[in-house]
């Protein structure tokens, strides 16, 4: 019987522990919902019979277009790249997913956050430009792109809290004027 047993907590450790199908990979998106398999073909064959670009098209044009601008961001805050993660729904409100490309930066050899922003680019079906640009003053973090909106959480640090955790979050939603998101 403890035989059994011990095969079953084994067997239950070892179910638990395998997240290999959920790891994201650095330049795909974070989609605002998740699809099904099958939900995910479908959107592909009537957009490309529409001659619109798919998610992911979008998505790499976006990221070629980010990484061709990198280089200028990197120069200003004098760092490397630390994170980016693009996330895909449309917050121009013309039915199509855009792209939002979540970035930070950090120093050289180092781990702290000195510098971090949205890039934003409108997907019109063919092609994507950027927008917008989003690069407050505080830290944040993406939340979510809903009913045409990005919404982001303003972190701030508690009294007690570590310099890895801030504590505080503040629900913002971003406004989109000119090519400044605030």
């Amino acid at each position: 019987m403890k035989k059994i047993i011990g095969i079953i907590c084994l067997a239950g450790v070892l179910a638990g522990c395998n997240n290999s199908d959920r790891k994201e990979h650095k330049g795909e998106p974070k989609e605002v919902q998740q699809l099904s398999p099958e939900k995910k073909e479908k959107p592909k064959e009537s957009e490309s019979s529409n001659n619109r670009l798919s998610k992911e098209e979008a998505v790499k044009l976006a990221m070629k277009q980010f990484e061709d601008y990198l280089p200028n961001i990197l120069k200003t805050y004098g760092g490397v790249i630390d994170l980016q993660e693009p996330y895909v729904g449309d917050f121009t409100g013309d039915g199509i997913d855009d792209v939002a490309i979540y970035w930070s930066v950090a120093p050289e050899g180092g781990n702290a956050i000195i510098g971090q922003g949205l890039s934003l680019y409108k997907n019109t079906g063919s092609k994507v430009k950027v927008i917008a640009g989003y690069e407050p003053d505080y830290l944040f973090s993406f939340d979510e792109i809903k009913n045409g909106k990005i919404r982001v959480k303003k972190l701030e640090y508690a009294e007690e809290d570590g310099r890895c955790c801030p504590s505080i979050s503040t629900r913002h939603t971003l406004t989109i004027s000119g090519n400044k998101a605030y």
